[in-house]
């Protein structure tokens, strides 16, 4: 006996068996909060499964042994369980959370562990947890049960108000997915060029319609099927149920081979880079990928479907389908829109589903507002949130989340309980007559103290919350920007029906001047594209940095943009507006080759014609990129400066440093030639090479008087 068992309910395992008996009769999901210290949460946990005979659980927990950690949860994505544990005692993940409780199936019981103090409502500073309060009281199919207090009691039926599921052909598991398999055949087989995007919620079985419809036209010898998504992970159920159709297929790595024909994953980047033929496209989790990309992609492919969640973790599909409808009618005359409503994994109206809705603020619907002709923009306030007051009405956070879910790609579960949380983020609201048509979220960065701002600057530490301040530091390479404070706009959302009318602008003035008085600049992060980069030069931002990769979904290249506020602000900003603009000609003809064109013709502008005199700032460059570990592409043209000077001490080198800084500074000969002309293995010994051939070149330069 341990001493848990005195305070655990006797008769939990049988309590646990009539739960699970209900659930499996009407095939929904139930949900178990478990509020109390460490062991009562676990032991009780164990009790109730041991009655509910489940066979497959998952346990997710960062602290206990053998459970799997939240950081992998989306390793389980297109799996299936009956039993769920999920420990949320030390610290809620509610992105791990949300992603795993779609793997639970109708019939199985979620156990949420939670810590005792949500028994203690006042005692708690989280505003998160102090909303999730009154959700956690008992709902249908919602079961609180807390230490030291009695178990509820199970009714005979939760009474659902759900549909008969109409009859449907094996393998298929609703109507709905059989007739979309169909669909996609159809328009496939007789290449119709016309484009199907797939809505639905999660459960519906999305992922693996598509994952039959390949299966099934491979059989039909339509030979050259690809799949994309955000993530090779997110295209697993694809694959499995390809093979589930084809079961002597050829399984590999991201593809299918069958006879002549294969499925495969190729990244959304990759695709547009590399153009591979296909007689079929399916675009898995579409919501997550930058629409730019999008219609690339639908001119480069006439056959292709487009699937995404409507409450997704992945992206956000209600906003996909608000915009990329219209780029469709636009590009278009036909095309096919399919919405998927009947779950497969539980039942319609599914408690859990409705809980999980509203615990993660999923079901976020945008208010109604005045139309453009009605809103008097002098009338218009601008408000900072009080979030204390937010978390008490419910009505006004969900008109605040659902603009960020709508003008955002990647909002997800977290950013609620970033929003309500971080102390350093501040919260803005444009409102007219009280009703929020726009916001703005800003985070407070930097006034990082000098030790740990050269450990920045050396690449040696990334302190969280603080992008801005640490990439102007070490990417941008300005050795004291991470001492000055920061305003970062993070995101900003105008409601869809009152975009192109000024109000983001008329917001992002008025934050201006709230936040300028703070701060030593206002700074914010973006992907590059002709729509954004006037936006932010029409406020007076200028850009300081362009990241040098592509983000794999959106297409884009980062953007980082400034507007000064204080002399220590101007001196910064003067200073990596320097670096930027006499660089950005090599950067054009080198890393940044491949970036669209409308988009190099935006900040080809700001380019300026450098002098090959080497300043102060380029020798800051070039020793930090020898002594730390900045990276090559940011330093390149300060580099090639140092050979325009100095050519005569290149002879002076060993023979392999020599090699490797003609190859790759004089001549710029890819990595993986050096690595070969060198005899080196790969990208990171050829970098680690050529610190060190810098470092005995600067040895090698002539002494000054």
């Amino acid at each position: 006996m341990t001493e848990t068992d005195s305070i655990i309910d006797p008769d939990m395992t049988g309590w646990g068996r009539a739960l699970a008996q209900l659930a499996s009769a009407e095939f929904c999901r139930l949900a178990v909060i478990v509020v109390g210290d460490d062991p009562y949460c676990r032991e009780t946990a164990e009790k109730i499964l041991s009655g509910s005979e489940s066979n497959e659980v998952l346990w997710v927990s960062d602290t206990i042994a053998g459970a799997l950690s939240p950081a992998r949860s989306r390793t389980q994505l297109g799996q299936e369980y009956d039993g769920l544990v999920f420990d949320a005692t030390s610290n809620f993940d509610i992105d791990a959370f949300g992603a795993v409780t779609g793997t639970l199936r109708g019939g199985g019981l979620l156990i949420l562990l939670m810590p005792s103090s949500m028994q203690h409502g006042a005692a708690l500073k989280s505003r998160f947890q102090k909303r999730l309060l009154p959700l956690l009281k008992n709902d249908t199919g919602i079961f609180l049960v807390q230490q030291y207090k009695p178990l509820a009691n199970i009714p005979k039926s939760l009474h659902l108000n759900t549909n008969q599921r109409a009859n449907c052909d094996a393998p298929f598991r609703t109507l709905e997915q059989q007739q979309l398999v169909q669909l996609i055949e159809s328009v496939a087989i007789e290449q119709r060029h016309q484009p199907i995007v797939v809505i639905s919620d999660r459960g519906r079985g999305k992922s693996s319609a598509l994952g039959l419809a390949a299966g099934r036209l491979l059989s039909k010898q339509i030979n050259n099927i690809i799949v994309t998504a955000p993530r090779l992970s997110i295209s697993a159920p694809v694959f499995k149920h390809a093979q589930q159709v084809l079961p002597d297929a050829r399984p590999g790595r991201g593809r299918l081979d069958w006879k002549q024909g294969c499925l495969k994953f190729v990244a959304p980047d990759a695709l547009l880079l590399e153009r591979p033929a296909a007689d079929l496209l399916l675009v898995d989790e579409a919501a997550a990928i930058a629409l730019p990309l999008l219609e690339q992609l639908l001119h480069a492919y006439p056959d292709i479907v487009f699937a995404t969640t409507i409450h997704g973790y992945e992206g956000t599909g209600r906003g996909f389908a608000l915009k990329f409808n219209k780029t469709l009618d636009r590009n278009l005359n036909q095309w096919h829109a399919f919405s998927m409503r009947a779950p497969v994994r539980w039942i319609e109206n599914d408690p859990l589903e409705i809980w999980v809705d509203k615990l993660l603020c999923l079901d976020a619907e945008l208010a109604a507002v005045p139309t453009t002709d009605a809103i008097d923009l002098d009338e218009c306030k601008v408000v900072l949130i009080n979030r204390d007051e937010l978390i008490a009405d419910a009505k006004k956070l969900s008109s605040l989340f659902a603009l960020l879910v709508y003008a955002h790609y990647r909002t997800r579960p977290s950013d609620l309980k970033q929003l309500l949380d971080d102390e350093r983020i501040r919260v803005y609201t444009l409102e007219y007559k009280q009703q929020v048509l726009a916001a703005l979220l800003v985070n407070e960065e930097g006034g990082i103290d000098e030790p740990l701002c050269a450990e920045i600057y050396r690449g040696e530490r990334r302190p969280n919350g603080h992008m801005l301040a640490q990439t102007l530091t070490f990417h941008a390479g300005s050795p004291d920007a991470a001492t000055l404070n920061y305003a970062r706009i993070m995101r900003i959302a105008v409601h869809p029906e009152l975009h192109n009318r000024g109000m983001g602008s008329l917001l992002l003035r008025r934050v201006i001047e709230c936040e300028q008085e703070r701060v030593d600049a206002i700074g914010t992060s973006f992907g590059a594209t002709t729509e954004l980069i006037p936006f932010w030069y029409k406020a007076g931002f200028k850009t300081v940095r362009i990241g040098f990769t592509r983000d794999h979904a959106s297409g884009t290249h980062s953007a980082i943009m400034l507007l000064p506020c204080s002399r220590g602000g101007e001196k910064v900003f003067n200073e990596l507006r320097q670096r930027f603009q006499f660089s950005l000609s090599s950067w054009l003809s080198g890393p940044l080759l491949t970036m669209p064109s409308d988009v190099r013709d935006l900040i080809r502008d700001e380019q300026l014609e450098d002098v090959q005199l080497l300043s102060e700032l380029d020798w800051q460059d070039i020793k930090s990129f020898a002594t730390t570990g900045r990276g090559y592409e940011a330093c390149m043209w300060p580099l090639k400066k140092l050979l325009i000077n100095y050519p005569q001490v290149v002879d002076k080198l060993n023979p392999q440093s020599q090699l490797v800084i003609k190859g790759r500074i004089q001549d710029g000969l890819d990595w993986a030639v050096i690595a070969g002309l060198c005899g080196l293995k790969g990208r990171a010994a050829v970098i680690a090479c050529l610190r060190g051939a810098v470092v005995e070149f600067l040895n090698c330069l002539p002494v000054k008087d």
